[in-house]
């Protein structure tokens, strides 16, 4: 079985939930002011079954103008379009704003539907016919079916179910195996269940059990329970309205605008870059109201630098979770009147420049084109992402439509498959290039030093922690780099600084054979290895990493003095259970700002233990051979 939603649209009191109502014998005017007043205020629902091959679920929307922004909260997720004009008046304002709004939305399936023809004479009705299809004639409905129907009668209701039917069963079928999400567009209370949200579900299904994301609070939230017009049901699927009794969740945090989604699927941000269609000249920093699925969010519209207003920067007052591609409608703020629609296209970067890639993703988006879509919004990013994070980034698309997408990418080499994290070759070859270029240069400056800092490397790159190591052992498993300790060298000058840091070692050997507790500075260093002054630092670093010198605080002393003081130590606790600060100073013969560091370096080396002001021997120090 196919569910669709259908909306209707038109202007008030042209009969919209009549029709509703004389074919399916619901009364979507819920509210007790409806009924009084005799027009829709808010949104209204009921269930039609189309032959057997179709259920539709119907969203009924208030005409009046003043209730604009209800009538925008449920068009956004429709299937089918219906839009009513009266036979005694044809078409007026709101039915001019609301085709026009279902035009910006995307929608592209849709009637027409003359109702109260029993007011009106035979010449009267063609001539309304005329004059309707002579106005649709440049819109999605220029070649849609006419249906006239008199609802109060009954006239022609027959007809309209049949060519409800036909068009319901060409509509393509929502996507249920996409991930999940529904707008919310009701919220209530039920004593003794709690919480109750309704709404359409645009794409996926859940189950009773499941959990899903709350946005924009971006909490998780437990289904409870689903109810699908009014009967109990254990699953929901694209195309269907529902009602879900959320458990985590109080009534008060929740309202009209906020989305239910797949977990980890969906974009949040008060910055969105956006392809839009204008009805009329803008100018930037406007200040705008934006209709995207059943929320209302305030902010302004900015123009790019060196480019026109196709494609704009919208920064909203509050967060908008939403997907790629996702359309919404533009008002102004005031006075409220439509401006134009838009697509997202994807979260805000920080540039005031619409980048070639993002120019591309956004050309890409409005052409439907998936795999060049995701293609450039992976080619934003330096950084490697896992799977599930590339299937974060490409909106709402099926898992299986997104894997596809990764492996054609994969196979044409566009991009690049890393221990099962991806990044786009482009990207790739741009961190190998400005990685090699930044580590040369410092081979230049610094010729004696092994290698550039790993950590100062993965900072100027630009990368969190996770894509650097993965990009690392990539480009040292290739040979780009050699790694050693904490640096990162060309592999030509590790070569050669290989050699050079071997004789260094021999010769600090050879020269602090009897050098005993003294501080290896660097003007010693160059002393003893007959060094310049500057390329002793290099020396004495590179000592430090070959375990040839030990650094303690701001002291350098010889690794064999080091191993002599720890058998010293080891005969003193042979005699003595504890050792002081001032005993180890004796002991060396030294002072007590020098004994102070050694004795932190016995601590953190596990030979002593601190009990107060003494330290004790550990098992290493008792157990160490003569």
């Amino acid at each position: 079985m196919k569910h669709i939603i259908i909306g209707t649209a038109g202007h008030v009191d042209h009969g919209k939930s009549a029709i509703i109502k004389a074919l399916t014998g619901v009364d979507t005017d819920r509210l007790k002011e409806e009924k009084l007043r005799g027009i829709s205020i808010d949104l209204g629902f009921a269930s039609l079954p189309l032959g057997d091959k179709v259920i539709a679920g119907i969203v009924d929307v208030p005409g009046h103008e003043r209730f604009l922004k209800n009538m925008l909260a449920g068009t956004g997720g429709i299937d089918l379009a219906m839009l009513v004009v009266a036979a005694d008046e044809g078409i007026m304002p709101q039915t001019k704003e609301h085709l026009a709004m279902l035009q910006l939305y995307g929608i592209r399936a849709g009637l027409i539907v003359i109702n109260k023809i029993d007011k009106v004479d035979e010449e009267w009705l063609e001539m309304i016919e005329s004059e309707i299809q002579a106005y649709v004639s440049d819109t999605f409905l220029k070649d849609a079916p006419c249906c006239k129907v008199s609802a109060a009668t009954g006239e022609g209701l027959d007809a309209l179910k049949t060519t409800l039917t036909a068009l319901a069963e060409k509509v393509p079928a929502r996507n249920s195996s996409a991930p999940f999400r529904l707008w919310i567009d009701r919220v209530f209370t039920i004593k003794g269940y709690g919480a109750v949200v309704t709404g359409s579900v645009l794409s996926g299904n859940i189950k009773v059990g499941d959990s899903v994301t709350l946005y924009p609070a971006e909490t998780i939230v437990r289904v409870r329970g689903i109810e699908w017009h009014g009967e109990k049901v254990e699953k929901i699927a694209a195309g269907q309205r529902a009602a879900i009794n959320l458990a985590g969740v109080e009534t008060e945090e929740l309202a009209r605008g906020m989305v239910l989604s797949a977990v980890e699927r969906g974009e949040i941000s008060t910055v969105w870059d956006i392809a839009a269609e204008w009805q009329q000249e803008v100018e930037s920093g406007l200040r705008i109201r934006l209709h995207l699925g059943t929320g209302e969010f305030i902010g302004r519209i900015y123009a790019f630098k060196d480019t026109g207003n196709q494609y704009m920067r919208l920064i909203l007052e509050e967060p908008l979770a939403a997907g790629a591609g996702d359309r919404g409608i533009i008002r102004l703020y005031s006075p409220q009147y439509l401006l134009g629609g838009v697509s997202l296209i994807a979260p805000g970067r920080q540039s005031r420049k619409l980048s070639v890639s993002r120019a591309a993703l956004a050309d890409a988006i409005t052409h439907d084109d998936e795999i060049n879509a995701l293609y450039y919004r992976l080619a934003e990013s330096r950084h490697v992402l896992t799977q599930a994070e590339v299937r974060r980034q490409s909106g709402y698309l099926p898992d299986r439509a997104v894997d596809q997408a990764i492996n054609t990418l994969t196979t044409a080499k566009r991009l690049y498959c890393l221990e099962k994290n991806y990044i786009t070759t482009d990207m790739f070859a741009k961190l190998t290039n400005m990685a090699t270029t930044m580590i040369g240069s410092f081979h230049k400056a610094q010729p004696d030093r092994s290698g550039l800092s790993k950590e100062i490397v993965r900072q100027k790159l630009g990368l969190n922690e996770k894509s650097f190591e993965i990009l690392l052992n990539q480009w040292v498993t290739a040979g780009t780099l050699v790694s050693s300790g904490g640096d990162l060298a060309l592999k030509e000058h590790a070569d050669q600084h290989g050699d050079w840091r071997q004789t260094i070692v021999e010769k600090t050997e050879a020269a602090l054979a009897d050098i005993g507790l003294t501080n290896i500075d660097t003007a010693l260093l160059a002393q003893k290895l007959a060094l310049p002054l500057e390329k002793a630092k290099a020396a004495q670093d590179v000592l430090v990493k070959a375990g040839t010198l030990i650094k303690l605080g701001d002291f350098f002393v010889y690794s064999k003095t080091m191993q002599y003081i720890v058998q010293v130590i080891h005969k003193h606790f042979q005699g003595k259970q504890t050792l002081t600060v001032a005993e180890l100073r004796d002991i060396l013969k030294t002072s007590r700002k020098v004994a102070l560091p050694v004795i932190e370096y016995l601590d953190m080396h596990k030979y002593t233990v601190r009990d107060g002001d003494v330290r004790r021997p550990t098992r290493k120090i008792l157990d160490l051979s003569e």
